[in-house]
């Protein structure tokens, strides 16, 4: 017979490698090329400059329109007195 293979990825395989090193190491790899989550800001970025700017609109035109109904109101009041 001769010498048995030893089994690599299978952690608990006499004389395989430590459990926790390896998946460690390969979990460390797979989320440092990950670039999902970087994906994932970025869209979140540009949603929160759309909202900001939506809001900024809102609130120039808001005030702009206030002003502007205070201002015919004033004229219709003293139109009619």
């Amino acid at each position: 017979m001769g010498e048995a293979k030893q089994i690599g990825g299978l952690p608990d395989a006499p004389g395989g490698p430590a459990p926790r090193g390896v998946a460690a190491r390969f979990s460390l790899r797979r989320f440092l090329s990950c670039e999902s989550g970087a994906t994932a800001v970025e869209y979140g970025l540009i949603v929160t400059v759309i909202f900001l700017a939506i809001v900024s609109s809102i609130t120039f035109f808001t005030s702009n329109a206030t002003t502007m109904f205070n201002n015919i109101s004033s004229s219709v009041g003293a139109a009619s007195s």
